[in-house]
C-alpha cells in the first residue's frame, strides 16, 4: 500500500495512471478488509502501537472499531529516532487518549532528551500497563517514577537500564520492593561509590518478585540483604561480579524454597567459598549457571562438583559452567594436575552434561553444558548405525586465532586443555583458516575424530614450511578423523588436501560450493578417491538449495552412464543430497 501511495504522489501528470493506481489501491484495501480480525491482533503484537494507529485509524470504520476495541491493547516504543520535535504533540495526544489501553511501554531516550518524563506521568489511569522498560534516566526522575509506579494495579514487569551512577541504592531497592504486583524485575546500572545500607528484611517487608536480575557490582553482604526481601523468588540472575566482603562462614542461611533457576557471575573467588555460598542458599535448584573468572583451578575438579551437587543440589537438571582464564604470560594461572577426563564418569554421562573448551584470542574458556545434538550424529548413523558415545563428545572450538599467535595458542592447548581432558571433536568457525595451522592443530590432537571447519586457505598467508610439510607427510600414522564438515568450499583442490589430512575419512559434508558445478565436483571427488585407492570414504553430503527429484534423476543417470559407482544410493533430505556407497 505504501508503494501505491508513493506512486500516486509522483504521477500527478497522468490521469490514466492515477486512475489505474487508485483502483489498485482500492483493491488492496478490499483484500486487507477481508482478512479475519485474528490476523490483525497477531500482526499488531509485533508492531509499535503508535505506528499502527497512524497507519489504520483513517482507513475505514472497521479499522476504527478494531483500534477502539477493549481487547486490543497497545505496546508503546519511544526511541531516539522516532521521538523528535515534530512528533511529540502527536505522541502526547495518542498516549493521553489511550492511557487505559496501554499494555507495555519501552522508552529509550538519551539523557539530554528525557523531556518525555516531564509531561508523561505514571498514574493509576494506566490500568492495563503490565510491562515497563526504561533505558537511561536521571536519578531524580527515577525516584519519582518508582514512587508513582505503586499506583499501577497490574505492573508485573520492570526493567531499568542506565549508565548513571547512583549515590544511594537504598531508596531505589526500597521502592522496588514495595511495588504491590511486581513479578519480574531487572536493574542494570553502573555502580561507582554507591552507598548500600538496607537492613535485612522483616516479615512485613516481603516483595512479590519472582524473577530478579541484578546487573551491578554487588558484595556478598549486599546480595544476601537484597534476596532477604524476595522469598518468592523462582529465578535469580546475578550478572555482575559478586565480591566477597566478609567471612562467608558467619553469614546465616536464607531459605528460598521456590528458587529453581539461578545464574551467577563470580570474580576472584575460591571454590571453597563458592561451595559455602551455595550451601547457604537453601533451595530446590533445577537449573544452575555459573560464570567464573578465577585463578582457583579447583573449579575444574569434576569430583568436587559431583560431591557438591549430590549433597546440596540433588534436584539439579541442567548445569552450565563457564570457567575463564587468560592466555597471556602476564596472568599466571595454575596448571591443572588432578588427572584428565574426569568429566566422563557415569555421573556426568548419565546427566548428559558435557565438557568442552574454547580458545578465543588470548583466553581459554572451559565449559560444561547439557549435550545438544551435533552435526555428525546423523552421518554416523548412516555409516554404522552405532550408538552415541558421549564420553567421546568433548569438543574444542577455535573461535578466533591470530596467525601471529598460533604457536603460543598451540602450546597453551597442550599445557592447559589437554591436562584437563582429551579432545575428540574439533571445530574452527574462522573463515579461510590457513592449512599450515590446521596441520599443526590436528597433529597436536591425535584423538580428534570429527573435524568441522568453515573454510580453508591453501596458500595464505604463506606456503607450508618444512616443519608443517613433515607433519603433513607423516599424519597417516596418527590421524583418527573419520567425519569432516567443510562449510564452504572455495576450490575443488581443498578436498584433496582434506583427504590427505584425514586419510581414514568416512564421510564428507559441504554446505556451500563457490562457483563450481556440482557434477564437476562429484567427478573430481570420485576420481581422487580412485587414484588414492581410498577404501574408507563411503558417504558424501552436499547442501543444494535447488535440489529436486529431477536433479536426483540426472545425477543417477550420470553415475550409471559413466560407471562411477555401482552399489550406491542417493537420497534427498530437506535440501541435502546424500550419496552413499558400499563399494567403489
Amino acid at each position: 500500500m505504501n508503494q501505491i501511495k508513493r506512486k500516486l504522489s509522483f504521477n500527478q501528470s497522468s490521469k490514466d495512471e492515477i486512475k489505474k493506481l487508485r483502483n489498485e489501491f482500492d483493491r488492496s484495501i478490499t483484500c486487507i478488509e477481508n482478512l479475519p480480525m485474528e490476523f490483525f491482533y497477531e500482526l499488531f503484537d509485533y508492531l509499535d502501537s503508535y505506528a499502527i494507529y497512524k497507519a489504520f485509524s483513517n482507513l475505514n470504520y472497521r479499522f476504527q472499531q478494531l483500534l477502539n476495541s477493549p481487547s486490543l491493547l497497545f505496546k508503546i516504543q519511544i526511541h531516539h529516532s522516532k521521538y523528535k520535535e515534530g512528533h511529540r504533540n502527536n505522541y502526547k495526544q495518542f498516549l493521553r487518549m489511550n492511557m487505559h489501553k496501554i499494555f507495555s511501554i519501552k522508552v529509550c531516550l538519551s539523557m539530554q532528551n528525557d523531556i518525555f518524563f516531564l509531561w508523561f506521568t505514571i498514574k493509576s489511569s494506566l490500568s492495563c500497563l503490565e510491562s515497563l522498560r526504561i533505558y537511561d534516566i536521571e536519578p531524580i526522575r527515577l525516584i519519582s517514577l518508582l514512587i508513582n509506579l505503586a499506583s499501577l494495579p497490574r505492573l508485573f514487569s520492570l526493567s531499568i537500564k542506565t549508565c548513571n551512577s547512583y549515590k544511594s541504592l537504598n531508596d531505589i531497592y526500597r521502592l522496588i520492593f514495595t511495588l504491590p504486583t511486581l513479578k519480574w524485575c531487572r536493574f542494570i546500572f553502573h555502580r561507582k561509590n554507591s552507598l548500600f545500607s538496607l537492613p535485612m528484611a522483616i516479615n512485613n517487608q516481603r516483595s512479590t518478585i519472582e524473577y530478579l536480575s541484578i546487573r551491578h557490582r554487588c558484595t556478598l553482604n549486599e546480595f544476601y540483604t537484597i534476596i532477604s526481601y524476595t522469598p518468592q523468588l523462582r529465578r535469580l540472575n546475578l550478572r555482575h561480579k559478586l565480591e566477597i566482603d566478609s567471612n562467608i562462614r558467619t553469614i546465616l542461611p536464607i531459605t528460598l524454597s521456590n528458587l529453581t533457576d539461578f545464574s551467577i557471575y563470580i570474580h576472584h573467588i575460591k571454590f571453597d567459598e563458592f561451595e559455602i555460598f551455595i550451601r547457604k542458599i537453601c533451595s530446590k535448584l533445577k537449573i544452575l549457571r555459573v560464570n567464573i573468572q578465577s585463578r582457583d583451578i579447583t573449579f575444574l575438579n569434576a569430583y568436587r562438583w559431583e560431591k557438591l551437587i549430590l549433597q546440596f543440589l540433588p534436584q539439579l537438571e541442567e548445569f552450565y559452567l563457564r570457567y575463564y582464564e587468560r592466555v597471556s604470560s602476564v596472568y599466571k594461572y595454575p596448571i591443572y594436575n588432578e588427572g584428565s577426563n574426569q568429566f566422563i564418569s557415569s555421573f556426568w554421562i548419565e546427566r548428559q552434561w558435557i565438557f568442552e573448551a574454547e580458545i578465543n584470542s588470548e583466553s581459554i574458556i572451559y565449559l560444561i553444558r547439557p549435550y545438544r545434538k551435533r552435526w555428525y550424529e546423523n552421518i554416523q548413523d548412516k555409516i554404522c548405525n552405532s550408538f552415541l558415545d558421549l564420553s567421546k563428545s568433548i569438543r574444542l572450538t577455535l573461535k578466533y586465532i591470530d596467525s601471529d599467535d598460533i604457536e603460543k595458542l598451540l602450546k597453551v592447548a597442550t599445557r592447559r586443555i589437554l591436562t584437563v581432558t582429551q579432545v575428540y571433536n574439533l571445530e574452527i568457525p574462522k573463515e579461510k583458516f590457513f592449512i599450515g595451522a590446521l596441520i599443526r592443530i590436528v597433529n597436536l590432537l591425535p584423538e580428534v575424530n570429527t573435524l568441522k571447519i568453515h573454510s580453508l586457505s591453501l596458500y595464505e598467508p604463506r606456503m607450508l614450511n618444512s616443519k608443517e610439510l613433515f607433519m603433513f607427510s607423516s599424519i597417516e600414522d596418527t590421524s583418527k578423523i573419520t567425519n569432516v564438515y567443510l562449510e564452504k568450499m572455495n576450490g575443488i583442490e581443498e578436498f584433496s588436501f582434506l583427504l590427505e589430512l584425514c586419510p581414514y575419512m568416512k564421510s564428507f559434508k559441504v554446505d556451500y560450493i563457490k562457483h563450481i558445478d556440482f557434477k564437476f565436483v562429484l567427478r573430481y571427488i570420485f576420481k581422487t578417491i580412485k587414484e588414492d585407492c581410498n577404501d574408507y570414504l563411503c558417504l558424501l553430503c552436499f547442501r543444494i538449495p535447488t535440489v529436486d527429484d529431477e536433479m536426483i534423476r540426472k545425477l543417477k543417470r550420470m553415475i550409471n552412464f559413466e560407471k562411477i559407482l555401482f552399489n550406491y544410493t542417493i537420497r534427498q533430505i530437506s535440501d541435502y543430497i546424500y550419496i552413499e556407497w558400499k563399494e567403489f
